[in-house]
């Protein structure tokens, strides 16, 4: 059997590129990327101590050394990379799972400038709450980033069974304690058939900060 073929990316192999980059799945062949180590060095610790420990054999100085990154997808490597090459212009053209992606090779990989972005553009974007806590949970966001869905969920009559599993059971213990406190607060100011949505939003941002801990 034949050693599988590496074909060249067929946008993000530039000729003026300074380094070779070999990404592969699992037991696809895979595909090298020639792109500007420049980013790399910059923006990454993962890439500029990776590039010194691989050695003359896997640098990445030609395409027979590409530097290996085993276990990405092609097209999750592809939007990475368009960070550094597209205008920045677009990036509010870009849907919630470009961001995500984004937001994982960043965080795997060490680019805190590029997961500050991933996150900002996130903050544009309009996620249902379950899944914005879910995702910056995931990737240890700052929680008070998040208060805006909790206040969501405490204003909801009810949720499913499902998000509750999704959520997790301290999550969803700390929104049910919000919503109690939520409720007496609205029966203190004489609602008479109070519930966590009579709650004012600022009420409820102080009681989220005391029961999730955040300053």
């Amino acid at each position: 059997m034949g050693t599988p073929r590496i074909t060249r990316h067929p946008q993000y192999y530039l000729h003026d590129g300074s380094v070779s980059i070999h990404a592969r799945h699992l037991f696809v062949a895979g595909t090298v990327f020639r792109v500007h180590k420049y980013f790399f060095e910059r923006e990454s610790e993962y890439f500029r101590e990776g590039f010194k420990a691989a050695g003359p054999q896997g640098d990445g100085q030609s395409d027979q050394a590409a530097f290996r990154l085993d276990d990405v997808k092609i097209s999750e490597f592809e939007r990475l990379l368009w960070v550094f090459y597209n205008p920045q212009y677009m990036y509010d053209e870009q849907p919630i799972d470009h961001w995500i992606t984004i937001l994982d090779l960043a965080t795997r990989w060490k680019f805190p400038g590029v997961r500050d972005l991933a996150v900002r553009q996130l903050q544009k974007l309009d996620m249902k709450p379950v899944e914005r806590i879910i995702t910056y949970d995931k990737y240890n966001l700052d929680k008070s980033l998040l208060l805006p869905a909790y206040i969501l969920l405490c204003k909801q009559p009810s949720r499913s069974v499902e998000d509750g599993k999704r959520l997790g059971m301290p999550t969803v213990l700390k929104i049910n304690e919000a919503r109690e406190y939520a409720q007496r607060f609205a029966a203190e100011q004489g609602c008479h058939s109070p519930t966590s949505a009579d709650a004012e939003d600022q009420e409820l941002v102080e009681i989220l900060k005391d029961v999730f801990g955040l300053s």
